[in-house]
């Protein structure tokens, strides 16, 4: 499992006289966590992943990934990236193929990447097209084939850029749960951002970026209480937070007590089965 650490990193994209997007930006990520980032465009999200993927070089601070220093103008080889537009990511035409690339580049034998391959797509539901033509895949299984390159090699920290964006219904909700799968039996450190706040709900951190400074670091579900907050970065409330707002006026939680979907599943249930005792 991999750990990030960034530690008082400034970056612009302009002119160093320019207003730096990122001052003096310290953030810890611990291994095996999950976090989801949110914010407005803008924020800085799609440039902290690249900073930590090591795509950009801050103009000061370190930054660390299992708990060595990042040199500058090198790559985090602990760290595997997917972003959001799959169609500048996808490097080979057929879809097995693009899978096998970045382990060809690794040096791994034939054997092993076929296997890899075979896998990663069987996860990511990609494996009766191995043999279609990339370009044909949809949007969200473009992306789908994105993810499945960056599980193939096994890195330490899959760091995600609204994986989700092309997806929508039940493919969307298919697609949170295949990553809650691969937090789980994979143990990698992930960190996604997103544009949704429903899709923030299955990590188990939540960090709000507002023009790179740190406005909100916590729990998902203590966050959409704040509604000044979210409001303030033009996020749009979930209806799972009405949801919540109503579990707690009614009585049934305290304030604060729901922390995870499945807290309010529970207390949902056991609210059930008390009114179907009462009615027996």
């Amino acid at each position: 499992m991999g750990n990030i650490e960034l530690d008082k990193i400034t970056f612009s994209y302009g002119a160093p006289e320019d207003e730096p997007l990122f001052v003096d930006f310290s953030l810890t990520i611990s291994a095996g966590e999950w976090v989801a980032v949110v914010g407005p465009s803008g924020a800085g999200k799609t440039t902290l992943l690249k900073l930590i993927k090591g795509l950009l070089r801050p103009q000061r601070g370190e930054i660390r990934a299992n708990s060595k220093v990042l040199p500058a103008g090198t790559l985090n080889h602990f760290a595997a990236c997917v972003f959001a537009n799959p169609e500048n990511q996808i490097v080979s035409p057929v879809v097995a193929e693009d899978v096998a690339f970045a382990l060809e580049n690794m040096g791994l034998t034939p054997e092993v990447i076929s296997a890899r391959v075979e896998e990663a797509l069987r996860w990511v539901g990609l494996w009766q097209r191995a043999r279609d033509f990339s370009h044909h895949l949809s949007g969200g299984e473009q992306q789908r084939l994105i993810l499945a390159g960056a599980l193939a090699q096994r890195k330490s920290c899959l760091l995600l850029d609204d994986p989700l964006s092309m997806v929508g219904g039940r493919s969307r909700m298919e697609m949170l749960s295949l990553l809650k799968s691969i937090h789980l039996e994979v143990s990698c450190t992930m960190l996604h951002t997103t544009h949704l706040l429903e899709d923030a709900f299955a990590a188990q951190r939540l960090i709000a970026l507002e023009r790179g400074r740190v406005v909100y670091d916590g729990s998902p579900y203590d966050f959409i209480q704040k509604k000044e907050l979210i409001e303030q970065l033009g996020l749009e409330v979930p209806a799972i937070a009405q949801l919540v707002e109503m579990v707690t006026k009614s009585g049934l939680a305290e304030p604060g007590e729901i922390a995870s979907l499945t807290q309010l599943q529970e207390i949902l249930t056991v609210s059930q089965q008390r009114k179907d005792n009462e009615t027996t």
